[in-house]
């Protein structure tokens, strides 16, 4: 079967054949040159999600700094670290904060390594403060050669850790006397803790951030078998495609959630063409 060639309204070819028909990305639509104008056919046919960029760190002091407040509900971000990660190198933070009590000052979400004495062999873990949440194995690895899906979501009582779509929190480890709740979290990075430290080595994507908990069943439909997809009808408050909005050039990163917060490349984190797919 022929491949239909896509436009937008504003590329349409200026002398096409008589016949010639494309595919216009912005409206939806089959166009179709009758010699004389464009006839549009509406379509409910769309192309599939495009993902062009990730960005690379470095492992020492790259990050993305965004700022912005949330409450804690779901966390979605794609990986593909420098090393095979396992529970005796790192820990590496794939995004820090700062929570609402002293004890989540420099709080995240990190694989590969303990990032604390309150539970050993993690691979996963999000630290909220009081609360350490982890999916711990003495055995299990993370490759380097794939790329990897991982996220939380708070489940009412609980937060959940899952790792390409299936869920895998086996720990959990308290510090104090708090008790665990959704945490509100403020000035988020990308790649590092925000005392500058456990700097992420590798590649990330499209991460994303929900003030309100999505269901599991929404987080298996984000990992979608493994390729990124089109987070819009999700709603998220933040959403950074690391790239794919700003032409995989310049500094910034725009936040394509609700929350508007633009996330900055700090010492020099660079875009690649390697995603996930």
């Amino acid at each position: 079967m022929a491949t239909l060639n896509t436009v937008t309204s504003s590329t349409r070819p200026a002398s096409p054949a008589t016949g010639e028909a494309y595919f216009e990305t912005d409206t939806n639509k089959i166009i179709v040159w009758t010699g004389s104008e464009w006839t549009e056919i509406v379509s409910d046919y769309a192309p599939s999600y495009s993902n062009q960029y990730s960005v690379d760190f470095d492992g020492t002091n790259d990050y993305v700094d965004i700022g912005g407040s949330y409450d804690l509900g779901t966390f979605s971000a794609w990986f593909k670290p420098d090393n095979v990660l396992s529970s005796s190198v790192g820990p590496y933070m794939i995004c820090g904060f700062t929570g609402v009590d002293p004890y989540a000052v420099y709080g995240g979400i990190t694989v590969s390594g303990p990032i604390t004495g309150a539970l050993t062999d993690e691979i996963i873990a999000i630290y909220t403060g009081d609360w350490l949440y982890g999916y711990t194995s003495s055995t299990a690895t993370i490759s380097n050669t794939a790329w990897h899906h991982v996220a939380v979501r708070w489940a009412g009582s609980d937060y959940e850790i899952y790792l390409d779509g299936s869920q895998v929190k086996n720990a959990d480890g308290q510090f104090g006397s708090a008790s665990k709740s959704k945490i509100a979290i403020s000035n988020l990075s990308i790649g590092r803790r925000n005392d500058n430290g456990k700097f992420f080595p590798g590649l990330v994507d499209e991460v994303a951030i929900w003030s309100t908990p999505l269901s599991a069943s929404d987080v298996t439909d984000i990992y979608n078998s493994g390729v990124p997809t089109d987070l819009t009808s999700y709603s998220p408050n933040g959403w950074w495609k690391m790239g794919d909005d700003d032409s995989g050039s310049g500094t910034t990163i725009t936040d394509q959630g609700s929350g508007g917060n633009d996330g900055t490349l700090t010492n020099g984190p660079t875009f690649s063409s390697d995603v996930p797919s």
